[in-house]
């Protein structure tokens, strides 16, 4: 995947390698690069990580299943098709008709591919030979339908391949014939999970909300599938970008005043726990909690009835709450951290306002947002990540216009943006006082005494150490002391403030990533010291 400069350039180069097309549309991105992440395809999909605040490893939800409704001749084919040769794996595909089978199988060859059939009335030799092709890796896309899969001696033969995507095609079917004479329809989630199939997409033209209800009770009974139609563009929603120093300040002032039900969009399991938790405490209300794919059925099932019933509650998500889930009346969607794509986002601010009434989408960027990126050691997802940054903090341009572009969306119109509204951020919270700080008492003070000295402590070293008398002890008392070092050592970060090399104490204070605090180093003497911060009140 190296060949290409972006990820937009390699699915175009792709499509045009393997199918003869120029152009993607923008839901043929969407699910196309839903599919490739959660397939874990070098270039899509981010990898864990350690948490910079935690230490501890942070494991990523990616939504593996996803419903797509698309017109007739809107390109859904495709879909599916051109995964298949970038997955390292087979892809299982579901079709109602033999007539159709034949068609996809036609279109198939014709673009040099080399599709297995597995239908009723073949012989052993025919199977045997349809075995060998995909374990050779001859073919790596299989046709069939539900009556076939769900044979045992086939459902024994899938388990020895290693099947990553299975494809549901026409999925109305699963409603409208399921209960009567195709019922092997209603079997179809048996399939992928005896076979283990990680990642699930099934397609339709249309579908009404009673049918949409019923295939996600009958394709996906333990899960919340992502929702794609044609349309990326959501009119009743307003973007809004706050540039932070300290994002849990930043949330917890947008968590008092936006309007609820509130998501909050996290980056790692990890992340949504510890963010539920500090909204509790800074909040005072038990009315939050957190979701995530390593919670047990029975308590997603339990926090999605709370949420759904919910008018003034807060929940803190990985992507695993999918748009399946059908609250409709969701306010607000915060993100804390970016995710990786312009797809991503626009998916998951995209869980806001399903009622078609207003609703807000504000996402928290900060400058290491842009720096850090080790965990994406593929060009493609650095560059991907990057290009949806640096679009979506263009000041200069409608936030709207800037994102719809990335999917190739032309669109001149905004129905509410900050850019549009005039209602840009003004200044970055806590920035100009803690730049004060730094200037007027950079040869003095280290983090351990600005942090007091900024937030008004009563501690006895407080007095001792006369901080009270400086202009500007208590200056950001509402925030808390975790607040002002994470924007102290933000801005330490940015360059914007630095501890000194030289002063009366000629120390300079050392942030040990591994040991995840600072070191004061002595300048008169080698040895290295621990500098602690104080226990709170």
């Amino acid at each position: 995947m190296e060949e290409y400069e972006t990820v937009h350039d390699f699915l175009n180069a792709a499509a045009l390698k393997y199918f003869g097309i120029q152009y993607l549309f923008p839901y043929q991105r969407l699910v196309i690069t839903n599919i490739l992440e959660a397939a874990g395809v070098d270039g899509f999909a981010p990898k864990p990580g350690r948490n910079s605040v935690t230490g501890e490893m942070e494991t990523y939800d990616i939504n593996p299943y996803q419903i797509v409704i698309l017109p007739t001749g809107a390109g859904k084919s495709l879909c599916f098709m051109l995964p298949v040769p970038l997955i390292n794996g087979i892809t299982l595909v579901i079709f109602p008709l033999l007539s159709l089978i034949a068609d996809q199988a036609r279109r198939l060859k014709e673009n040099n591919f080399s599709p297995s059939i597995l239908r009723g009335g073949q012989s052993k030799t025919e199977r045997d030979k349809i075995w060998n092709n995909v374990r050779i890796g001859k073919s790596k896309i299989i046709l069939s339908n539900p009556e076939t899969l769900l044979q045992q001696d086939i459902l024994e033969k899938l388990k020895t391949l290693d099947i990553r995507h299975l494809v549901i095609d026409e999925m109305h079917i699963v409603s409208e014939w399921g209960d009567t004479f195709r019922p092997s329809y209603l079997s179809i989630s048996r399939i992928y999970k005896e076979v283990d199939i990680d990642v699930v997409t099934a397609f339709t033209a249309t579908a009404s909300e009673t049918i949409l209800s019923r295939v996600k009770k009958i394709l996906f009974p333990d899960s919340s599938p992502s929702i794609i139609t044609a349309d990326p563009d959501r009119p009743n929603i307003r973007y809004r970008v706050i540039r932070s120093i300290s994002k849990n300040y930043d949330l917890f002032q947008l968590a008092q005043t936006c309007p609820k039900p509130l998501l909050v969009f996290c980056r790692s399991r990890t992340s949504t726990e510890l963010t539920a938790r500090y909204l509790r405490q800074r909040l005072e209300t038990n009315n939050i909690f957190f979701y995530h794919a390593g919670l047990s059925k029975e308590e997603k099932k339990e926090i999605e009835n709370w949420f759904y019933s919910s008018t003034s509650g807060i929940l803190a998500a990985t992507c695993a709450y999918g748009m399946g889930v059908d609250k409709q009346n969701i306010r607000t969607v915060i993100h804390l951290d970016p995710p990786p794509s312009v797809e991503a986002y626009l998916q998951e601010s995209g869980r806001a306002g399903r009622d078609r009434k207003e609703a807000e989408a504000v996402i928290l960027i900060s400058e290491s947002d842009f720096t850090n990126t080790q965990r994406m050691d593929n060009p493609v997802l650095r560059q991907r990540y990057l290009t949806f940054l640096h679009s979506l903090t263009n000041n200069k341009v409608c936030r709207r216009v800037s994102l719809l572009k990335l999917l190739g969306v032309s669109n001149e119109s905004c129905s509410g943006c900050d850019v549009c509204d005039r209602n840009l951020q003004k200044e970055i919270s806590g920035s100009t006082v803690l730049s004060n700080f730094a200037k007027k008492h950079s040869r003095k003070t280290g983090l351990r005494e600005a942090v007091l000295t900024l937030s008004g402590k009563k501690y006895l070293e407080v007095y001792l150490n006369r901080y009270d008398h400086s202009r500007f002890y208590g200056t950001l008392s509402s925030w808390t002391e975790e607040e002002l070092k994470e924007g102290i050592i933000e801005l330490m970060k940015e360059g914007v403030i630095s501890i000194p090399k030289h002063g009366p104490y000629k120390n300079l204070l050392i942030y040990h990533r591994k040991k995840q605090k600072f070191i004061s180093y002595s300048f008169s003497t080698p040895q290295m010291h621990s500098y602690p911060f104080p226990d709170r009140d």
